[in-house]
């Protein structure tokens, strides 16, 4: 139903809906309670204890997001550590291992004859052979140290043998220096490496400590003990053992 306004003659708004009430009188439209002072409060937003509460949770969990990142950031960077240490000690020990298997190699001197276990590529055909064996063949002299060692003593009695304690007396490096050292010495992050090369930084705060001893019941064992030092971020230790190679070869 249009309504058109006309001058002078009020504007029409809408129908006024009413309802039946006891008595046949009657009132504008459904009445509605007033509303209660804590649901006016609540409609206008939340109460300051909520407020609080809320802000404590919250920075509660963020605290706790915080020091779990920092604690996983800290475990991975130790067990990264460990890892080199583990590597760095294994490359030690080989290098030790490999020492030991040439010890007494027939290696050309002392009238002997080059063999497979001098580690040279113009030798890897010739078979292994060593000095601690020359009292095997008559076409070698006896060499009297090597045959102590092997525990003959004079006029060939027996005495206890003690080729890894000769090993630790005699063998060197090319430089010159024992190649079983009885320490402790504190291994190099950057042996073995090209010339300036420094230190990596995660490493730099970790010493790894070496000790070589002659096994107190047995002296064709040297005992090998690795560990780092108290002052080092991690704890790592590590006991191994090294029996000459020519102590097989011993009569």
């Amino acid at each position: 139903m249009n309504h058109t306004h006309m001058a002078g003659y009020p504007t029409f708004v809408g129908w006024i809906k009413l309802r039946p009430v006891r008595d046949n009188r009657f009132i504008k439209g459904p009445q509605m309670a007033p509303l209660s002072p804590k649901k006016q409060a609540r409609r206008g937003g939340f109460s300051m204890p909520e407020v609080l509460v809320s802000s404590a949770l919250l920075a509660f969990v963020v605290a706790s997001s915080t020091q779990l990142y920092i604690n996983s950031g800290s475990t991975i960077q130790k067990s990264s550590l460990r890892d080199a240490v583990n590597a760095r000690i294994a490359e030690d020990l080989e290098e030790l291992r490999r020492e030991s298997w040439r010890w007494a190699c027939e290696d050309g001197s002392e009238g002997g004859i080059p063999t497979a276990c001098t580690g040279s590529t113009a030798d890897a055909d010739k078979p292994v052979a060593y000095k601690t064996g020359r009292s095997v063949y008559s076409t070698f002299a006896e060499l009297p140290r090597y045959k102590q060692a092997c525990g003959f003593g004079s006029s060939s009695t027996r005495i206890p043998q003690t080729t890894a304690a000769l090993m630790q007396q005699e063998r060197t490096l090319p430089d010159g220096s024992k190649a079983f050292p009885t320490g402790p010495i504190t291994l190099s992050w950057i042996k073995n490496l090209p010339a300036n090369t420094t230190t990596p930084a995660h490493t730099a705060s970790v010493n790894i400590q070496r000790t070589i001893t002659v096994n107190s019941l047995d002296q064709n064992q040297l005992d090998v003990s690795y560990s780092t030092t108290v002052n080092s971020p991690i704890q790592v230790s590590l006991n191994a053992s090294l029996t000459p190679q020519a102590l097989s070869w011993c009569p």
